[in-house]
């Protein structure tokens, strides 16, 4: 069952993909992996309150380790359904029992970030930091935060730096371009819509998404709005 739901969420199909991943969670509803496979392609459906359900009736099921993974993603369907409070609500007994999973403080700064809270989102990216020095995503949303509380040169200067060694490491692709869509909001934020443009093709799949964020980035830049950028590029 999950392999002809995986075929078919790489078709984009994502209505089969939810039944055929329905089924094998029903089989095995102890499988945090067949429950995030099965909420995922609910969020990809429409149906947010229904992935959050399903993943609330796993938690029965879970052993702690699988309710990190179910947390964390929970977190990021509340995120995605505009319920960040309900993130954070979600992520502080879980942090309580495991105050050195940097996994876990990285998605309750991406909630604070996107609840209006960027104190908190800093203080939780810092404490990430602490327990792992190198971790590319609370670098990287630390910036992003930096960027939006107006530290436009300080945010820059972390990104470009932090892109230089993620490089260097071998960074995973859909990590470089995070960073690289960062970059661009930073440019555009400071009125170089040239760089923006070229960090904007890093972050991009294909040309019509390059052209997508660039008007994005143009908005940005004319606006110096914030609350779109905060929830455009931010990892978990």
């Amino acid at each position: 069952m999950m392999r002809i739901g995986a075929s078919a969420e790489t078709r984009g199909d994502w209505a089969a993909a939810a039944v055929f991943y329905g089924h094998a969670m029903q089989l095995r509803p102890d499988n945090a992996d067949y429950v995030i496979a099965y909420a995922n392609a609910l969020m990809h459906n429409g149906h947010a309150e229904e992935a959050i359900n399903a993943i609330h009736k796993a938690e029965n099921y879970s052993s702690d380790h699988n309710k990190t993974q179910l947390t964390l993603f929970l977190a990021r369907l509340l995120n995605t359904a505009h319920r960040s409070q309900e993130a954070i609500a979600a992520l502080h007994p879980l942090i309580e029992q495991h105050p050195d999973s940097a996994p876990l403080r990285v998605a309750l700064g991406v909630a604070y970030e996107l609840s209006g809270d960027s104190p908190g989102a800093q203080q939780a990216y810092l404490t990430t930091l602490k327990i792992d020095p190198h971790n590319i995503a609370a670098r990287n949303n630390l910036a992003l935060s930096e960027a939006l509380d107006g530290q436009n040169e300080t945010a820059r200067k972390a990104l470009l730096a932090l892109r230089t060694e993620a490089v260097e490491t071998g960074a995973p692709a859909s990590s470089l371009a995070t960073i690289d869509g960062n970059l661009a909001i930073v440019y555009a934020l400071e009125g170089n819509l040239t760089d923006a443009r070229q960090a904007a093709q890093g972050a991009a799949l294909n040309s019509e998404e390059t052209r997508q964020n660039m008007r994005f980035y143009s908005f940005l830049h004319a606006s110096q709005g914030t609350e779109s950028a905060s929830s455009s590029v931010l990892s978990d």
